[in-house]
This record gives C-alpha cells, sequence and structure tokens, in this order.
C-alpha cells in the first residue's frame, strides 16, 4: 500500500499511448499517411485531436460522420497499425521519460498494477513488450475487450474488479479528454499528464493532480516513497534500467573501479541504461567492449562485482567524447590534476554542443561530478573549463553555459588501485586458452609472461587477437561468460561525500549529500591523503611493496597511528562539528589500508615535493596543529620521510630538496618561532638520514618517536 497525498492507494491503472508511450505524434502520422493511401485525402488534425483516447468503435463513427459512411475505416486503422508496428520494430517503443522509475517506485510500494487501453490486444502487448515495461502488470484490459470505450469508465471498473479492487483505491493514469473523463467516472484518483495539447478546464476539473510530464510526476511521488539506505556490499543491482545514460569521464581506478559501482546502483528503484567510460587505454577498452562486462574484486570479502551495461570510447575521439557529452545525464570527471588543464578542452566543446544542439534531451541540466581529491578542485575545473569555453564563444553565451548545469564537488572515501597491463594480459591469456579448450582446440604452447608494467609490441598484439577471437565466437551462453574480467582491486567502503548542488543526486543511494563540502574535502585531504603518503614513504624506503603488507611492520603501525591521532586532534579543533565524520573517516581508513594488499606503496608514494607543497595534505596539517597548540611529531617525522623520498627514489639533490624545503616554509603563515621549530626539525631528520640511511631500517620506531619529541622540544 502506498500514502500517496493522504490517498490510501492499492493499485495503479494505466493508459498507454500518450501516457506511458509517446505515440500519439506517431499514431497521427501513420493515420494520416494510411488514410491518404486509402481514402484519397488526409486525416485532418481536428478529427484525430478528437479521437484521442476513443475506442476503434467510437472514433468509426467519428470517422463515419466526418468522410462519409464509405470511409474505409478498417482499412486504414489496419494501414496505420502496420506501419506503426513497422516504426515501433526498427526504432523501438517511445517511453516517456521517467516512466520505468514511476513503475518500478509503484511495485515496489507494494501496489497491484493494470493497463487500461483503448488499444486492440495485439498491438498492446506487443508494445508493452518491447518498451520491456510487460513485467510490472499484473492485468491487461484493451479496447476490443469492452463494450464502450472511454470516455465511458467500463474499462477501469473492468480493470480495477480483475485486480480485485474498489476503483477508488487505484491511481488512474490518462492524458487525454475522453481519457481522464473515464477515469474520473470509474471513481479513481485520477492522475493527467499533459501529451500532444495542453489539458482544458473540464479535463482539469476531472483530475485529482496534473503534471506537465511523467518525470514531474516521478519527482511528486519520490516524496511518498521510502528513501533507499546505503547499500549492501554484496547487494545486487536493480535489474530495471531507466532511460538515463551516464558517462564517466576517465575510466581509471576511481572511475571504473567506483563511480561505475555508485552509477550502477543508482537510486535503488532502477539504474541507467547506459554508462559511458573514456579512456586511452586501448588494451582496457577493447578488453571491456568485447567481453560487454569487467568485475571489480573486494579482497576483504572475496567478492567479485561485475558492471555492466558499460561501453568504454576512445578519449582521443572527439566525437565520441561529444558524443557522451550530448546524451548523459550526469559526467563523472575522474582524471588526474595534471590533466584538467588539457581535457578541459573537450569538455568545454562537449558543453558546447549540448548548448547549441536544439533537441529536448540536451535542454535538460546536466549535473557534473567532479572528483579531484583535490581540496578547492571545483574552483580549479571551473575556471580551465570557462577559459576553454571563451575561446569557443562570447562571453555571454560561456556566461550562459556555465550557469545551465551543476557542477558538484565530491570526496572519494575508498582506496582502490587499477591493475596493471601485465596482470590483465595474463587474465586473457588464461581465459583464451580456456577459451580454445573449450572448443576442442587447445593450444598447449606456455608462454612467458614478464612481470612489468607495460606490454611488449608482441604482447599487445597477441592480446589484440585474443579479443577479437573470442568477440567473434562469444554467445550469451558461453562457459567464458562465468570467468570474470577483472580490472580493479577496491576496498569495501560505499559512500561517497557530495556538494548537495543538483536535484539528480539526492536519491542516489551511496551518495551522501551535504552542503559544505569544503569540510569534508579538508578532513580527506589531511586524515586520509597526507597520513596515506607519509605512510607510503616510510613503507617504500623500507622495502614493502603494497601498503596492506606494511601495515603488517609494527614500526609503520606505530606512525601511522599517532599521525592519525595527531592530525585529528588539530582538526576536531578546527570543525568541531565535524567529529562523528573525523571518527568515521579515520577508523575507515586504518581498515582500508590493513586490507590494501594490492595497493602498491609506489603509487602511493608518488609526487612527494608536490605532496609536501604549502597548505598541502602534510604541511597543511602541520600548520594547522601549530596554529590550535597540538602536538606535530610524528608530521614533521612524516613529512621528512617525503623529502628522504624524493632523494633516495628520484636522485635528487639534497640542496634543491632544502632549497624546496625553505621556498615552501617561507609561504606558509606561521609565526616566526613556530617556522623556526618545523625548519630544525627537519633539517635535523634528513641531516641524519642522508648521513646514516640505513639507520632507517635498523633504528626502533619508539627511538624514533622519542627523536623527534626532543628536537621538536
Amino acid at each position: 500500500m502506498l500514502i500517496f497525498h493522504n490517498y490510501s492507494v492499492q493499485g495503479a491503472l494505466f493508459d498507454m499511448d500518450g501516457t506511458m508511450f509517446d505515440t500519439e505524434r506517431l499514431r497521427f502520422q501513420t493515420l494520416k499517411q494510411a488514410s491518404q493511401e486509402l481514402l484519397g485525402q488526409t486525416f485532418s488534425d481536428d478529427y484525430l485531436m478528437q479521437c484521442l483516447g476513443l475506442s476503434a468503435t467510437t472514433a468509426e463513427q467519428l470517422a463515419k460522420s466526418q468522410y462519409g459512411d464509405d470511409v474505409p475505416y478498417k482499412a486504414i486503422r489496419k494501414c496505420a497499425d502496420d506501419l506503426e508496428l513497422e516504426w515501433v520494430r526498427r526504432d523501438g517503443v517511445p517511453i516517456k521519460k521517467g516512466l520505468v522509475q514511476v513503475l518500478e517506485r509503484l511495485r515496489k510500494s507494494g501496489l497491484r498494477m493494470a493497463v487500461a487501453t483503448s488499444s486492440r490486444r495485439a498491438i498492446a502487448e506487443e508494445y508493452l513488450i518491447n518498451a520491456n515495461v510487460y513485467k510490472f502488470f499484473d492485468v491487461l484490459v484493451c479496447g476490443d475487450e469492452v463494450q464502450q470505450g472511454k470516455p465511458h469508465p467500463e474499462i477501469f471498473e473492468k480493470a480495477a474488479q480483475k485486480l480485485n479492487l474498489d476503483p477508488a483505491q487505484c491511481l488512474m493514469f490518462e492524458d487525454s479528454e475522453n481519457g481522464i473523463s473515464s477515469a474520473h467516472a470509474a471513481g479513481g484518483i485520477t492522475i493527467l499528464l499533459k501529451d500532444i495539447k495542453s489539458p482544458n478546464e473540464h479535463m482539469l476539473s476531472k483530475a485529482n493532480f496534473y503534471f506537465e510530464t511523467m518525470y514531474d510526476c516521478l519527482l511528486n511521488l519520490d516524496d511518498y516513497v521510502p528513501i533507499m539506505d546505503m547499500p549492501l556490499l554484496q547487494e545486487t543491482f536493480p535489474q530495471t534500467l531507466n532511460q538515463l545514460t551516464v558517462g564517466i569521464h576517465g575510466f581509471g581506478a576511481i572511475g571504473g573501479g567506483y563511480i561505475a559501482q555508485i552509477l550502477s546502483h543508482w537510486d535503488g528503484y532502477t539504474r541507467p541504461q547506459r554508462i559511458i567510460a573514456s579512456t586511452r587505454n586501448s588494451l582496457y577498452r577493447e578488453a571491456v567492449n568485447a567481453f560487454g562486462t569487467y568485475s571489480i574484486r573486494y579482497g576483504q570479502v572475496s567478492y567479485d562485482e561485475r558492471i555492466e551495461y558499460m561501453s568504454i570510447i576512445d578519449a582521443d575521439n572527439e566525437q565520441h567524447m561529444l558524443d557522451m557529452y550530448l546524451e548523459s545525464s550526469l559526467i563523472a570527471l575522474c582524471i588526474p590534476e595534471h590533466a584538467v588543464a588539457s581535457e578541459a578542452k573537450i569538455i568545454a566543446k562537449g558543453l558546447y554542443a549540448r548548448y547549441a544542439s536544439q533537441t529536448m534531451q540536451n535542454n535538460n541540466p546536466l549535473t557534473f561530478l567532479i572528483i579531484l581529491n583535490k581540496v578547492g578542485a571545483k574552483k580549479m575545473v571551473l575556471e580551465h573549463i570557462r577559459k576553454a569555453l571563451e575561446n569557443l564563444a562570447n562571453l555571454e553565451v560561456a556566461d550562459q553555459i556555465m550557469a545551465q548545469h551543476y557542477f558538484c564537488d565530491t570526496v572519494v572515501n575508498r582506496m582502490v588501485s587499477k591493475l596493471s597491463e601485465q596482470n590483465l594480459y595474463r587474465q586473457l591469456q588464461i581465459k583464451y586458452n580456456f577459451f580454445k579448450q573449450y572448443q576442442s582446440d587447445v593450444d598447449d604452447e606456455n608462454v612467458e609472461i614478464e612481470d612489468t608494467a607495460k606490454l611488449s609490441t608482441a604482447q599487445e598484439h597477441q592480446a589484440s587477437l585474443y579479443i577479437d577471437d573470442m568477440r567473434r565466437n562469444f554467445q550469451p551462453s558461453h562457459i567464458l561468460q562465468s570467468m570474470d574480467l577483472i580490472l580493479f582491486n577496491s576496498e569495501i567502503d560505499m559512500p561517497i561525500y557530495v556538494e548537495n548542488n543538483s536535484p539528480l543526486l539526492e536519491k542516489m543511494r551511496q551518495m551522501i549529500v551535504v552542503d559544505n563540502i569544503a569540510d569534508i574535502q579538508l578532513i580527506k585531504n589531511r586524515l586520509w591523503n597526507g597520513t596515506h603518503a607519509m605512510l607510503a614513504w616510510y613503507a617504500s624506503l623500507l622495502g614493502h611493496e603494497t601498503i596492506g603488507v606494511a601495515m603488517g611492520d609494527i614500526r609503520i603501525q606505530k606512525m601511522v597511528n599517532n599521525l592519525v591521532d595527531e592530525i585529528k586532534a588539530g582538526l576536531a579543533t578546527q570543525l568541531p562539528h565535524r567529529a562523528k565524520d573525523l571518527d568515521r573517516l579515520a577508523k575507515s581508513f586504518i581498515v582500508s589500508c590493513q586490507n590494501a594488499y594490492k595497493d602498491p606503496c609506489q603509487r602511493v608514494a608518488r609526487d612527494p615535493l608536490r605532496k609536501l607543497n604549502p597548505n598541502e595534505r602534510v604541511l597543511g596539517s602541520i600548520v594547522n596543529n601549530l596554529r590550535y597548540h597540538q602536538t606535530v611529531d610524528q608530521l614533521l617525522w612524516g613529512a621528512s620521510l617525503g623529502y628522504f623520498y624524493a632523494i633516495k627514489k628520484f636522485d635528487m639533490k639534497p640542496d634543491d630538496i632544502f632549497e624546496h624545503f625553505e621556498s615552501n616554509l617561507a609561504q606558509i603563515e606561521l609565526d616566526i618561532e613556530d617556522k623556526k621549530i618545523i625548519q630544525r626539525t627537519i633539517q635535523q631528520h634528513l641531516d641524519q638520514l642522508i648521513a646514516q640511511p640505513d639507520l632507517l631500517k635498523s633504528i626502533n620506531l619508539f627511538d624514533l618517536d622519542q627523536q623527534a619529541h626532543l628536537n621538536c622540544g
């Protein structure tokens, strides 16, 4: 049962043409063509408008009154039916936007459902099956199964009776004057939807509710159906596909290993009919497109999650990128910071193409998720996009385009790593050999595979042959379907924090919508990103390969725990209203690190000098703690490790490192005494490590803690 605007509802009855499907315009076209061929003149718009909602018998009587008793109405209708079916079978049923979301919500609310249409059963069934919505309905009552067509109430009364419901317990969806009169006379809770013509006062007087579009009805209905909670990791994605296309600009670790999952869960009722993602990695692109699916591996729970309805496009193919921007309702920008300036050009072209398009779809605002793992990411991205737009259009048009869409900053709460090309190559080879064995055509040749990041030319060629051969022979029931293609290793955190700046995001299950995203960005930058970098520098210098393995080292455990405590103390003083978020994110971070056995330390440790910039993830925490009179022992030790890592791993000269450090220190807004503490401590740590590099591995961590404390004191 559903309580809708204080009405107790147990059933929902839908008209078909013009209400669920945008077929009335198509019907006008085919009837005009058929009448011209068989009658010698075209049915007028006035006559066709009068026929809306009428049964075939009543429409025939009206035709005879206007075109004479000899009008071959049945033959015209049969010809129009054939023309319409030909069009629908070729191009599909034009479904009203928001229909499947409405149907899914009503069904999950426990309602019994029926179709009450003036169309013949043969036509109605084909349309409902073609549109993949037949599954929602318990009962179908058609125009050739009632004695009296609309506006008589018989068809709605009969549909309610078959559902064992009183008409007064049923929502009745209609679009025409005859239809709404029929539903009103039956005593239902009437919902009028605008179709070809705007409703007149008579129609509105018989409607309990009026909506311009089905999507408007959906938005209203959302206030009366339950909001789905955060999904469990192993909870299946919604089966029903809505009419939305969404894009991922950057099929990397976060885009493919996290955002794709969020988009697949969507609002818990339905999921997008298509996810488009862009990449320049041809191997990943061809593999995903060949199999039509890929999987994300969650090692903590030994679970492989399959992502479907995904198509990968070439990021260097401008037309494909523009099509993604034209077709999508939401696009997630998942690219590294250094790529924003160059990618802003294609983003601007996509937004401009959307602006220039005259279709209704592209007049809708685009929700743009900025997933960049950086404080102030939105400001930077918008500046680059705005600059690129100004090169395409005048200032006024650029302003209009920027104002038209929803740009939303985010904070990602999950660690994801992308499998190497070598790993993917091994999977393809295993699947291919298994495939050939299944065909009784086994190739026994064993190929040695180097464990390197990139493929050789020969391997690239061989991988393409594997993919092409399997693509040509793959069938949906094939044994290969049970062998998942793993592309990403992921931690199990589900939520993503999103700026409250788009109505599309409010119902999405994995999104925590916040008014001030800057607070969460600051916490994530300092607590997660900063600690993660310092952990990785230390772990790499100690010779650990992955974060998960490194967390088994007592020295690293101690440092990480101390870092988290120090950073939390400073942030708790700065952001007292975020205490719960601080606790949750801190616990989540520790658990993620402990299970990150597939996350390479070298990847996390990259770009140490960038991560040691003023007010960034490490120095920002040092400055914050000193301002609020909190300890900085472990933070200064962690910063020193970052500089030493740059010397050891990138062959940088100590003089250059000290120059970078002093330049950063000069830009920090602290009093002289605090700056002296930072300078003296880091200088001493670095001098020690440079003079005795083996000291890092041999010294006990508790001695390091004590040494840091003495230096700061």
